[in-house]
């Protein structure tokens, strides 16, 4: 017996020992080079890992200029066109309809992203106009209040393709009063087919970019500062950087990405990253007495706990020795008298003692052998008459369809021919068909599309003119799988809810990749939903009790929950008399 509680003792006093003896000598070796390298480089790595991630993000708000100069490159004769409208006194009917057309292509970034605040297109024209996504048809220089852009595009139209300044811009507000907006302006020139010159100018929020900048996880007293070619600072997390004009110019030129220096009395560690297409540096500005306050508190904790629990360790060690050895003589002797079938011998239950769950679930056993073969069998009975259940539930859509067909044919024989009525019965079949279709929910997206078009082309015979609907995606897309139906409900929300009476809705479905994501957007220019209304819609889509309106969005939000899970997601936006855009993020199964 004293063999055994020695053994006991000594593992017991090992496992409370070495877990406080290692780190204390480890600690107290390495603890001036995990100060002078471990630490910088860590904050290094993270500065730089949160540069280029920001870079990233700011890159891709302005990413949308491009796509807008790759639409004029694609629509040379419509920009020809616009030239020529620029040019008219006044212009015609049919060029409003041409306007229209063109003012969609900035409007809808305009109204999608919220970090966009205006959008403007300009060809040269003796008029001096041009056309903004604030506005419903052209401007002049004169009418409108913000000019500044004009200047800096003559000064740079014949030297530069892409550059970008900060600029305070006037606008009217609903009082009719002039507010000033603070933005950064990026401009690109591009020509049209016949060389005549024009520029791409969008306006980014300011307060959207230094509110992305306040989210990040920064140091205590950190910059985060974007300088332009000049040195000037376009954005940061804090006005105050506390680095003059000269500092941040050495900065830009200096040639490694890491470095220290020090400015207004303090030592401040430098990280820097350059982007090549708009010729930005990205700073990160951590003051150095930021970096050592967490690890030098840390080693003051550590080195008080390690004392006090070495005073510990012998006295825990000696009772836990003796409560393990009563333990395992107890364990031995339940399943000695199980083996003999014996009565077992009592014992108390100790919750925090690993010994006596180990007895509890020996015990859990013996009782609840036979209520597992129980819930078996009753498990089995269960999937039995749930499969019953499934194939009596099948006869009654299978004879819908089965009438629909011969209500197909009879209509066509009275008439001599196809009709509405037959077209309308033909997709409603084709339409149930497919619900019916496979044991899967998930289908490839081109049969998905396929199917969607049966329900568009029913609701072309009910709406006529009213609608005109267009789909944009890349061939590549159509093998991915989607849930069946999952357009449907969000065209019908267009038409129900964004129709206005004797007007004409536009609704464009775009689909995209987006990373490891599928990205399917439903985007109209309807009626929009107001901020009231949207928040009621919000509510009922995070609500589990059953949807009293929007039943096709709930629906289909719920059927990503449980498709997905956390990895699908429905968005909405939405502007009052401006339209709504309703997306869907799914997980790419590769």
């Amino acid at each position: 017996m004293m063999t055994t509680t020695a053994r006991f003792f000594t593992q017991n006093l090992l496992i409370f020992l070495l877990p406080m003896l290692i780190p204390l000598v480890v600690l107290g070796a390495l603890s001036a080079f995990l100060i002078q390298q471990y630490a910088v480089n860590e904050i290094n790595n993270r500065n730089t890992n949160m540069l280029k991630q920001t870079k990233e993000n700011i890159e891709l708000l302005f990413n949308e200029q491009q796509s807008l100069n790759l639409h004029i490159i694609a629509s040379a004769t419509q920009f020809m066109n616009l030239k020529s409208m620029l040019n008219k006194p006044r212009p015609t009917a049919a060029d409003e309809e041409q306007l229209a057309a063109l003012k969609n292509f900035i409007d809808s970034p305009s109204i999608a992203q919220p970090y966009i605040d205006s959008i403007y297109i300009y060809l040269r024209n003796d008029n001096k106009r041009f056309i903004s996504s604030v506005s419903g048809g052209f401007l002049s220089l004169e009418e409108d209040p913000d000019r500044t852009w004009y200047a800096s595009y003559e000064k740079h139209a014949g030297d530069k393709d892409i550059w970008t300044e900060s600029r305070i811009i006037p606008r009217y507000n609903l009082n009719k009063q002039l507010v000033n907006n603070s933005v950064i302006t990026m401009y690109r020139n591009f020509k049209v087919r016949d060389n005549t010159e024009g520029v791409i100018v969008l306006n980014i929020k300011r307060q959207y970019i230094e509110r992305r900048l306040n989210d990040l996880s920064t140091l205590k007293g950190q910059k985060l500062l974007v300088v332009d070619e000049f040195g000037s600072v376009m954005f940061g997390n804090d006005a105050r950087t506390g680095l003059k004009s000269s500092e941040i110019k050495s900065i830009i030129a200096h040639a490694n990405p890491s470095f220290s220096i020090t400015a207004a009395g303090e030592a401040m560690l430098i990280n820097k990253m350059n982007s090549v297409p708009y010729n930005w540096t990205f700073i990160s500005v951590s003051p150095k007495k930021s970096l050592y306050t967490t690890l030098q508190r840390l080693l003051t904790i550590s080195g008080i706990l390690l004392s006090l629990s070495l005073i510990a360790a012998s006295l825990l060690a000696y009772k836990l020795t003796q409560k393990n050895y009563r333990d395992l003589k107890l364990i031995i002797s339940i399943l000695d008298a199980a083996e003999k079938g014996k009565p077992l011998p009592v014992h108390r239950t100790r919750k925090n003692s690993m010994h006596s769950q180990i007895i509890r679930s020996l015990l859990q056993n013996f009782i609840e052998h036979n209520y597992i073969r129980i819930q078996l069998s009753e498990s089995q009975y269960k999937t039995k008459a749930a499969e019953f259940a499934a194939l009596q539930s099948q006869l009654n859509p299978h004879f819908l369809y089965n009438t629909l067909e011969t209500i197909h044919w009879k209509a066509a024989k009275y008439t001599d021919g196809p009709n509405e009525l037959t077209g309308m019965v033909e997709h409603l079949s084709d339409i149930l068909r497919y619900s019916l279709e496979g044991q899967s929910s998930l289908v490839p997206l081109r049969v998905e599309i396929a199917n969607t078009k049966s329900y568009v082309a029913i609701q072309r015979i009910r709406h006529g003119k009213q609608f005109d609907i267009w789909w944009e995606y890349d061939a590549e897309l159509e093998e991915f799988e989607v849930l069946k139906l999952i357009f449907q409900p969000l065209i019908e929300n267009s038409l129900e809810h964004g129709l206005r009476p004797g007007s004409k809705i536009s609704i464009k479905i775009k689909i995209q990749r987006q990373g490891s994501q599928l990205r399917l957007a439903v985007i109209d220019n309807g009626n929009g939903i107001t901020p009231e209304r949207m928040m009621r819609i919000r509510m009922m889509l995070q609500s589990d009790s059953p949807p009293t309106n929007h039943i096709g969005l709930i629906n289909t939000q719920r059927r990503i929950q449980l498709a997905y899970g956390h990895r699908g997601e429905l968005q909405i936006k939405s502007k009052p008399g401006r339209g709504t855009l309703i997306a869907i993020l799914l997980p790419i199964n590769e």
